[in-house]
């Protein structure tokens, strides 16, 4: 007498008395790179989370502009807010508000704008004694680097060009002021057409450089700044 045994309809494993579908084991390898996955990914972001961390305590406070200011105007204490930032240089901190207060722009603020050390000048302008004249210059007429508020220039009196100059206007030509201060630049020598400059002389020195200026026999030069900060004729 024969037995005949039916096949089964799936290949099974006889662990612990129970029958297991070998699929589950199949899936294991699976399932363990997708919880790697899940790691690598919970990883990275506490990573990302760190730096932003780290970049937002990098962040100081420092003192900005409350609403417009105006070159020339003297700063107040109702002038300043304080403002968040990072990457910035030469900033004042919330601490250095005393020794901003009484300063005056060299150049137009707008609200919020971040006040750093060129844009403002411990010397009022014009002070006592001096004051303020503009110029229309020729582009060869100024440094081709440019020139920047607070710089200090030499206002030369130039021959205007005439065949007849005498040797002694171009080899030793009037220095109108030594010591001018800029105190605002419109232009570039390198954009072509007139630079504006303007600059902060000596009362006496005025009227003589706007006259040569009229006359378009005005060129400057850069100079290294006088310790005693004063436009000098």
């Amino acid at each position: 007498m024969s037995v005949t045994t039916k096949p089964t309809s799936k290949a099974s494993t006889i662990l612990s008395g129970r029958s297991t579908d070998d699929r589950g084991l199949r899936d294991r390898p699976r399932r363990a790179g997708q919880l790697a996955l899940a790691g690598l990914l919970i990883a990275g972001s506490a990573v990302a989370s760190a730096v932003l961390i780290n970049r937002a305590g990098d962040t100081q406070q420092v003192l900005a502009a409350r609403s417009s200011i105006a070159k020339g105007h003297t700063i107040a204490r109702g002038d300043l807010v304080t403002k968040d930032v990072a990457g910035i240089t030469d900033t004042f901190n919330i601490n250095a508000a005393a020794s901003l207060v009484g300063t005056t722009a060299v150049v137009d603020l707008v609200p919020g704008q971040v006040l750093t050390a060129s844009m403002v000048s411990k010397t009022p302008s014009p002070g006592r004694g001096e004051s303020i004249v503009g110029l229309n210059l020729d582009p060869s007429r100024v440094p081709s680097a440019g020139l920047d508020p607070g710089d200090t220039v030499a206002v030369i009196a130039v021959t205007g060009g005439d065949v007849g100059a005498s040797s002694e206007e171009i080899d030793a030509p009037p220095v109108l002021a030594s010591n001018a201060r800029v105190f605002d630049v419109q232009g570039s020598a390198t954009e072509g057409g007139g630079v504006l400059v303007t600059l902060v002389v000596q009362d006496s020195a005025a009227a003589r450089i706007a006259a040569y200026s009229t006359a378009q026999r005005i060129a400057i030069v850069e100079t290294a700044s006088d310790p005693d900060g004063d436009a000098s004729p």
